[in-house]
């Protein structure tokens, strides 16, 4: 589904490994709105996707340090200002497929037509207007599958279908293939291809390791991670003196 995406928003980076241009992802090709707030006081939330027109948008207001509600129409991205921040690019971009996979993916579960009489109108309760998407998703991991919400299966199938959009199966095999015929087998093999994808994709270290492990490209058991990265950096620099 991500490679179908992506053919058609922009069917050169099928041909050639390259950075997807999520912004206009969202904006030209499933054409939602974004916008910016600050959904919490601690970061809690990084993203939201509005599904129905609604005046109860939940955002902290930093200058009157207080919670306040805005109003966001139906098929809108919402993005903490936190992830604007210059060292946030990598989160900024994995969170804005996040939640365009939700407007992609989710929209028919939180459809809600206003002037159709529902179940809500008669329990007093107004539909869901937005999902938030919290900081870590990591818990998931954690739980038995079995054991999944609905909103568990959402929040890892906009994880899954964003990894599959900012790198495309086929160019991720392209980009590990040329890795490995031009590096010597050794047991920095690992952090080579995933830096690589990382850099070719401008993706988080942490995301390409993720996706090469799903594609069969690192073993599952590997433990790789970017303070070791930069450890192997250094050393190499260290010795090209």
């Amino acid at each position: 589904m991500g490679e179908n995406l992506v053919d058609e928003f922009m069917p050169e980076a099928l041909r050639t490994p390259q950075e997807i241009d999520i912004d206009l992802f969202v904006q030209d090709y499933l054409g939602m709105e974004q916008d910016f707030q600050y959904l919490s006081h601690c970061g809690l939330y990084l993203g939201m996707t509005v599904f129905n027109d609604t005046d109860k948008i939940p955002v902290y207001n930093p200058v009157g340090n207080c919670a306040e509600y805005i109003s966001a129409k139906a098929h809108t991205v919402i993005i903490d200002n936190s992830l604007l921040e210059e060292n946030q690019e990598h989160r900024y971009r994995f969170t804005m497929g996040h939640e365009a996979s939700h407007g992609f993916l989710h929209k028919e579960y939180f459809a809600y037509d206003p002037n159709q009489i529902t179940l809500f109108d008669f329990m007093g309760q107004a539909p869901v207007p937005m999902v938030q998407c919290r900081i870590d998703t990591k818990k998931l991991d954690m739980k038995q599958i079995k054991t999944w919400t609905d909103r568990d299966w959402m929040e890892w199938q906009a994880n899954a279908l964003s990894s599959a959009i900012l790198m495309p199966a086929r160019m991720v095999h392209v980009v590990a293939e040329q890795v490995k015929r031009r590096s010597i087998k050794s047991v920095f093999m690992n952090y080579a291809l995933a830096a690589e994808v990382s850099s070719v994709f401008n993706v988080s270290f942490e995301a390409a390791t993720y996706r090469l492990k799903q594609l069969g490209h690192i073993p599952q058991e590997a433990y790789l991670s970017s303070d070791g990265l930069n450890l192997i950096s250094s050393a190499l620099f260290a010795c090209s003196f």
